[in-house]
């Protein structure tokens, strides 16, 4: 019994320095980038969403190229967080796809004071900026995930990292 509770608090203990530490760098957790991202929500079907987020130095991961699993087609992919409220409560964060080679994003998440909205694959009102390393939106409708009808409208700027794959 003493070698199992030992066994089971070392096994504790690693995981817990893994969790703390990131695990072992992985690049699904945006870190700084000393690049502002700003985005302004106005017209939300519910109270307490419109307002600017945004960071001087937006957290970001790198863009990678993949093909999620069930998904079709290749699309370049990167997540950020840190887009706080300005004179307000609460935080924007996402994850964008766009297809390689393509203007316009394909695929967007974006969570706003914890609820979950999409573009539902309608790149209408966004730009994909590769020469300037940024995606803009301009009043691009997004809708929340949950089946509430709930909307609400983006314009404003996301940096991606510099060094991205081919095509991205």
């Amino acid at each position: 019994m003493n070698t199992l509770l030992k066994t089971f608090a070392v096994t504790f203990a690693a995981a817990a320095a893994l969790t703390a530490c990131g695990g072992g760098g992985n690049d699904d957790d945006p870190s700084p980038s000393d690049r502002i991202g700003v985005l302004t929500i106005t017209d939300a079907s519910v109270s307490g969403l419109d307002g600017v987020y945004g960071n001087g130095s937006l957290n970001l991961t790198d863009v990678e190229k993949n093909n999620p699993v069930g998904s079709n087609p290749e699309v370049c992919a990167f997540k950020f967080d840190g887009a706080n409220r300005v004179l307000g409560e609460g935080t924007a964060f996402g994850d964008v796809r766009y297809l390689p080679n393509a203007d316009t994003v394909y695929l967007m998440f974006l969570n706003v004071n914890g609820r979950e909205f999409s573009n539902k694959q309608d790149g209408t009102d966004t730009q994909v900026q590769r020469d300037r390393d940024r995606i803009q939106f301009n009043r691009k409708t997004f809708t929340a995930t949950d089946n509430s009808g709930v909307t609400l409208r983006v314009s404003g700027l996301v940096p991606m990292r510099g060094s991205r794959p081919s095509g991205c």
